[in-house]
């Protein structure tokens, strides 16, 4: 189990593993930050979602699925507030690491899943970004829908799904991952109250949707 999950959260970025690395489990957060960096599509979409998220200076926004934070340090600026929320405690810790390095202070990090986001707060906006699909993956679209159904659970105006999702009619096989259609995502928003407002499409395979009510 444990190497499936170093597997899931390397192929986020489409880099694939050496054999050295499957045997050493040794995929660390920083190595995650250095692929992000690297990978000139998560970088389109990242630039797409700072551009086109509707986030004013009041809010406070959700980062479900942060990792080492790289979306929700990005978005400090731009908020009041931004609340962190992953699963890994170890890249929690180093995500708390960067803020402090970088003196971001209206940034905070705590365990917290789509099922159970642990959200005290009012929240304005829920951004899920490369994490949302793991869900179809895992458990298709009874999973999916759960997992959006704890972002809606959260009562904000807008969700961003920045994400890996086929926009395609296919799909080229994968021994990793299978994608949920775009479709999909966009009527399980809808069923839920939200009206997509704006689709971004960085690949096929990659986009942002805005979805509001």
């Amino acid at each position: 189990m444990i190497l499936e999950t170093l597997i899931l959260q390397h192929i986020l970025f489409a880099v694939p593993m050496t054999n050295t690395e499957r045997d050493y489990h040794g995929y660390t957060p920083m190595d995650y930050d250095a692929d992000s960096e690297a990978d000139e599509v998560y970088q389109r979409c990242l630039s797409s979602l700072l551009t086109h998220a509707p986030i004013g200076r009041d809010d406070t926004v959700v980062d479900i699925g942060t990792g080492t934070g790289i979306v929700a340090l990005e978005l400090a600026s731009k908020c009041d507030h931004v609340l962190g929320r992953d699963i890994y405690d170890e890249w929690l810790q180093y995500a708390r690491e960067k803020a402090e390095r970088r003196s971001i202070e209206n940034v905070s990090f705590d365990h917290g899943s789509f099922r159970e986001p642990n959200i005290e707060e009012s929240v304005n906006v829920v951004v899920a970004s490369y994490a949302l699909y793991m869900a179809y993956d895992e458990g298709s679209e009874d999973e999916l829908r759960t997992a959006i159904d704890g972002l809606v659970a959260l009562n904000p105006r807008c969700i961003v799904v920045a994400d890996k999702m086929r926009f395609g009619p296919t799909q080229t096989p994968n021994d990793y991952e299978t994608l949920p259609p775009m479709g999909t995502v966009a009527n399980l928003l809808a069923g839920a109250g939200f009206t997509l407002t704006d689709i971004e499409i960085i690949t096929e395979s990659v986009g942002v949707l805005i979805a509001t009510r």
